[in-house]
């Protein structure tokens, strides 16, 4: 699945490159003039509405790009040509919405695991205080679990399916760490080999190329969950 994922993106580089401009350059121009052109004085004064601000545009650009990576890799289409103009449509406000919905359920099952571990690691005898990292990692693993459970409504709602979670949930039944794999460890591993390039003080030009490099690894990780949910879907009359 994985290889599959690495495959496709670069099989057909052209047409990743020609459909994920756009997208590509807003997700990159985002970042740097968040990091250059707001200083950290002016970001902490900003609080939760600058983190608010930085988090909705990140959101909107990244919908752009994985809707037509998704469709990229589940659709057949006609080689591009040319740099397509982006455009917003109830597809992409109905993937933000899975999002936004998607990970507010996420952040409910962790909060709830925390709050279970952090009663119950004390009567085990563990020191609360010491273990506040162990205790937050094992409460994302249920949180990262549902998530992947739950992560089938992306491709389908990409390529204009209307997906439910109890349609999710049953599609990935029995592939619920498979999933965890595509959708938590590769992004894991990869922000941190990309994080292994940075050094102390870089130039401007470093950071841009790193931006860069780092955010067209997007592609293929979304391209991984969607190999992924055409394996799982692959027997579904609907999915066809």
């Amino acid at each position: 699945m994985v290889y599959e994922a690495l495959l496709i993106p670069w099989l057909r580089r052209k047409d990743f490159a020609w459909a994920l401009a756009v997208p590509l350059a807003l997700l990159v121009g985002l970042m740097l003039a968040w990091w250059y052109l707001v200083d950290e004085r002016m970001r902490q004064s900003l609080g939760w509405q600058g983190f608010f601000l930085y988090g909705g545009l990140f959101a909107l650009f990244f919908t752009l790009f994985a809707v037509a990576c998704h469709r990229l890799v589940l659709l057949r289409s006609r080689p591009l040509s040319a740099i397509p103009r982006p455009r917003w449509s109830w597809r992409e406000s109905r993937f933000l919405l899975w999002i936004v919905t998607v990970w507010l359920i996420y952040l409910a099952v962790w909060w709830v695991c925390i709050a279970v571990a952090a009663n119950v690691w004390p009567r085990l005898g563990g020191d609360f205080i010491t273990s506040v990292k162990l205790i937050e990692f094992a409460g994302s693993i249920p949180a990262l679990y549902v998530l992947a459970r739950l992560s089938l409504v992306f491709p389908a709602t990409a390529i204009d399916r209307r997906p439910s979670f109890r349609w999710a949930w049953q599609a990935s039944r029995g592939n619920g760490w498979r999933l965890v794999v595509v959708v938590a460890v590769l992004p894991w591993i990869v922000s941190h080999l990309v994080g292994l390039l940075y050094r102390d003080e870089p130039t401007v030009a470093e950071t841009v190329l790193l931006t860069v490099f780092g955010t067209t690894l997007f592609a293929f990780e979304i391209a991984a969950l969607s190999v992924a949910y055409r394996e799982l879907t692959r027997d579904d009359p609907a999915a066809a």
